[in-house]
């Protein structure tokens, strides 16, 4: 599974990917409205082995590492994955260097093209803190609508919904 966006490669996650994956996900800045706070080394492995599943065997589907095309950096990853009551969950994350230049945005409009050209997936849902307002505005801006409000433990989570 690979594809492109504009300025953006995208390839589905192996076990090659970890390094780039735990750099990303080691961060605090990038790692607050995710999980709460950046993980150490065991918690990103358990994370990563947990992605490399994500795609409930479904081929088409999984999470994917994000390069620039014109510097092959990596940028972040990308997910689009079988979720909960027959949705398909979207999601991204960015490494800090990258916060500003549109790629949560080019991302999830990708991410979003390429559900509908599987054809398979009827509605998408992204699920956020509802205090990460800049993800709150990638996902309206793209037609997501507020769906529900959902408890976790001590916290709640917002999921939006789009449906195709």
């Amino acid at each position: 599974m690979q594809f492109y966006s504009e300025r953006l490669r995208y390839e589905k996650f192996t076990r090659d990917h970890f390094e780039d994956y735990f750099r990303l996900v080691s961060q605090q800045d990038v790692m607050l409205h995710i999980s709460g706070t950046g993980l150490d080394m065991e918690g990103a492995r358990k994370r990563f082995e947990r992605s490399l599943r994500a795609d409930g065997q479904q081929s088409e589907m999984g999470f994917v590492a994000v390069y620039e095309q014109c510097s092959d950096l990596y940028v972040g990853l990308g997910k689009i994955v079988p979720f909960e009551d027959g949705f398909t969950e979207i999601g991204y994350a960015l490494l800090p260097e990258f916060w500003g230049k549109g790629y949560a945005s080019e991302i999830t409009s990708r991410l979003i093209a390429y559900a509908r050209e599987c054809g398979s997936v009827e509605s998408l849902v992204a699920l956020v803190a509802p205090e990460n307002q800049a993800s709150i505005h990638v996902l309206t801006k793209q037609q997501f609508r507020f769906f529900r409000e959902v408890p976790e433990g001590d916290v709640v989570r917002h999921d939006y919904i789009l449906d195709l």
